[in-house]
């Protein structure tokens, strides 16, 4: 038996089999090039910046959108947004990137976790109720690697106990629950632009709402 690659042994597959990704087409060079060519490369006013925002709203179905650097940043923006206080509760998945968390502690905030469903890896309802205390504010469930939480038993117990619902949609662009798109059920969706994501813009991230207020 050969030697696992891990162990010292020879790798089955060369840096030169993998992909980089994003993949950069003519496309992309194209825009970059008119952004340039511009003369307005940064601001939350920005032609470009405003096209998507306006875009990304229209595709999810939200009314509203921001752009902000990264998802982590949405995350934070969400639960300031939503009033969080030092001091206060706020409940995530088990089962997430840390920004799920460290967004509470950024706020001076406390983060709770509930176990996930191990069939779909996230955050499992029927363990929520059950983490909330009279600290709770906000509950964020996770979206994790594209694949919706089950949003209707978490809003159902969310609406019961008066919790704002931040959806954490980082990894989710496009997906939908039961048809409609994730990121548009809670009070909040949060979105990444990171390098790894589906959607990538080299770094960023995107926050949705129905609710002007919170605009």
């Amino acid at each position: 038996m050969e030697t696992l690659a891990i162990d010292g042994g020879k790798p089955t597959l060369k840096r030169s089999d993998y992909k980089n990704w994003p993949i950069i087409t003519a496309y992309d060079r194209k825009y970059v090039k008119q952004v340039l060519d511009s003369g307005i490369v940064a601001g939350g006013t920005a032609p470009q910046v405003v096209a998507l925002e306006k875009e990304w709203a229209e595709y999810t179905g939200a009314k509203y959108c921001l752009t902000t650097c990264s998802g982590t940043a949405a995350l934070h923006m969400a639960l300031a947004a939503c009033g969080v206080k030092p001091g206060d509760e706020v409940i995530t998945s088990a089962f997430t990137f840390l920004a799920s968390a460290s967004c509470a502690i950024h706020q001076n905030a406390i983060p709770v976790f509930v176990d996930i469903d191990p069939r779909t890896y996230c955050m499992d309802p029927n363990k929520l109720e059950a983490a909330i205390t009279e600290r709770t504010k906000a509950i964020i469930p996770v979206h994790i690697q594209g694949l919706p939480a089950d949003l209707d038993p978490i809003l159902k117990i969310a609406q019961k106990h008066n919790l704002f619902v931040i959806e954490d949609a980082c990894q989710a662009h496009g997906a939908t629950y039961k048809g409609k798109k994730v990121g548009t059920f809670g009070h909040v969706g949060c979105f990444s632009l990171n390098n790894f994501k589906n959607l990538c813009g080299g770094e960023g991230g995107l926050f949705i709402t129905n609710d002007e207020a919170l605009l």
